[in-house]
């Protein structure tokens, strides 16, 4: 993926959320900051003073990590951690609102995952907020809700909302 086409998607995710973020080029990498949070990536191959080939260069190396923390060459200290693509990175500073809100009442659908685990056709109850593409569900007439350990939780994927 171009460098441009990653600055499009981390502006347009910000966006839909509310937020207006800007991606600067600091001389090694692009990076951006949300939350006391640092995002940034290198442009691959592409010179460093030449920020039109910086744009249409391949972006990798994406790496997330706390806004004052540095890595120490000297201790072998290295702040953060590096993602596998744009994607994961973004989600990591702004993860996507929930698709289900606390108290909406949801049914599972008739896929195959669902069918397996034994919730298609149950309408449940959204208990908490589970964020990453979960939801927690308590089922209506299920006392097997482990309550031990939080309420289970459910891919936001196979769920709908009950009508």
């Amino acid at each position: 993926m171009k460098v441009k086409a990653v600055i499009k998607k981390i502006k347009t995710h910000f966006k839909k959320q509310g937020i207006d973020i800007d991606v600067e080029y600091n001389g090694t990498r692009w990076a951006f900051e949300h939350n006391g949070y640092v995002g940034s990536f290198l442009a691959n191959g592409a010179m460093a003073d030449d920020t039109a080939a910086q744009l249409e260069a391949n972006a990798c190396n994406f790496h997330v990590r706390r806004g004052n923390d540095y890595s120490d060459l000297q201790s072998d200290y290295f702040a953060g951690s590096f993602r596998d693509n744009a994607s994961q990175m973004i989600e990591a500073l702004l993860p996507k609102p929930a698709k289900f809100k606390v108290g909406q009442l949801v049914k599972g659908k008739s896929n195959k995952r669902a069918i397996r685990q034994g919730y298609a056709g149950k309408v449940g109850l959204v208990m908490a907020e589970g964020g990453c593409g979960f939801a927690r569900i308590a089922w209506v007439g299920d006392n097997s809700n482990s309550k031990r350990f939080g309420w289970p939780t459910f891919p936001e994927r196979d769920l709908e909302l009950a009508s």
